[in-house]
């Protein structure tokens, strides 16, 4: 069934086991915490009135093309928004596929 721009599907569960007790990615989380982007259009959309970014670097990891935002911090990793990359722990990994912290590139 095509509803707009959406396409929804219909199915039975069969069978399922449940992996771990991590907070699964729903539209929502990936909205507030991986911050995917809401379209103008939609109901949802909060215009972005921040007068100044931040000046802090960027990183993108190499691997998923995710994008550390010190800004941001990393909520699923306990790192609290204002933490610059470089004072991120050696052991941290990307939140979205595990790479290590050395696999990030600083965003021109």
């Amino acid at each position: 069934m095509d509803v707009g721009t959406h396409t929804i599907f219909v199915g039975e569960i069969i069978d399922a086991d449940i992996l771990n007790e991590k907070t699964c990615l729903t539209y929502g989380y990936y909205q507030k915490v991986k911050r995917g982007t809401t379209p103008r259009t939609a109901p949802s959309y909060i215009e972005n009135t921040k007068e100044a970014m931040s000046r802090m670097d960027k990183y993108k990891c190499s691997l998923c093309g995710w994008i550390y935002d010190p800004e941001l911090g990393d909520q699923d990793g306990g790192i609290p928004p204002g933490t610059p990359f470089e004072k991120l722990p050696d052991d941290w990994v990307c939140p979205v596929c595990g790479a290590a912290k050395d696999q990030f590139e600083k965003v021109e």
